[in-house]
């Protein structure tokens, strides 16, 4: 059931954060946080490091609401929330990766994931790493492609 409770509130989030105009650029950003996510995961799971449970339709090992659901929402707003100067990169990337820990601290409270030869350090590592790789991808292909295309 946490599975779906972050589904739902995940969507309701990106329905009242969303900005249509530049869904189709940012919605990019939301498929890769897709891939970087299923990789890690399966990778994670494929090592023993940690483990999901009751996990309905699977994908990577993990529950599809959880990826798309969390994972893809984030990644769309992440990307829409890029901003320009240095040091607000620098926040934007630390506030998207503390939300996503603590969404993750929630997911192994609640008993549907587990770490088996992990830490909650790591994770926050693994976030800053991929929270500063979609940073990247936004900046150099996403906002690109849409101040070409306006």
């Amino acid at each position: 059931m946490p599975w779906v409770i972050s589904f739902i509130i995940s969507w309701i989030l990106f329905f009242a954060l969303i900005d249509y105009k530049q869904l189709k650029v940012n919605i990019w950003g939301g498929i890769s946080a897709l891939i970087l996510g299923s990789i890690v995961d399966w990778g994670g799971q494929i090592l023993g490091i940690y483990h999901f449970y009751d996990v309905i339709i699977p994908w990577a090992g993990c529950s599809a609401f959880y990826k798309f659901g969390p994972i893809f929402v984030m990644g769309i707003l992440f990307s829409q929330s890029v901003p320009k100067n240095l040091w607000m990169q620098v926040l934007n990337i630390l506030v998207f990766s503390l939300l996503y820990l603590f969404l993750e601290i929630l997911v192994i409270s609640t008993g549907v994931a587990e770490y088996i030869s992990w830490h909650i350090l790591a994770s926050l590592l693994f976030n800053i790493l991929t929270f500063s790789t979609l940073t990247y991808f936004s900046l150099n292909f996403l906002k690109k492609y849409a101040n070409q295309h306006v």
